[in-house]
């Protein structure tokens, strides 16, 4: 193997491994809640897959890309729990605030 292709097969298998750690963060951090992380480690993340599956690239092997294909789709479905979980919060607080109206008119219009 020339010297080239050894260096670039190098530097796309040490990206394909900073990928992997990325998604391992992402999925630490979407199970803390720390949504903002996960989106940082998304954005350095995106720019590593460019670099690996560029097409004068060796790719990575199978059984690794599924292995980080079942992570993002864990990472999916949790930060859409927590998602939906924001949004049943957002709900309750719209409720309380009408409650709270209705309350303040009714107690305005007994004056």
């Amino acid at each position: 193997m020339p010297t080239a292709d050894r260096k670039d097969a190098v530097a796309a298998f040490d990206a394909w491994q900073e990928v992997v750690a990325l998604t391992r963060k992402m999925t630490e951090s979407v199970h803390a809640g720390e949504i903002e992380r996960m989106v940082e480690l998304e954005g350095r993340r995106h720019r590593l897959l460019s670099q690996v599956f560029c097409n004068d690239k060796p790719r990575p092997p199978v059984d690794e890309i599924q292995q980080v294909m079942r992570m993002d789709a864990e990472i999916v479905r949790r930060a859409e729990a927590l998602r939906g979980e924001l949004l049943a919060k957002l709900n309750t607080l719209s409720s309380n605030r009408k409650a709270l109206a209705a309350y303040g008119q009714f107690q305005q219009s007994g004056s």
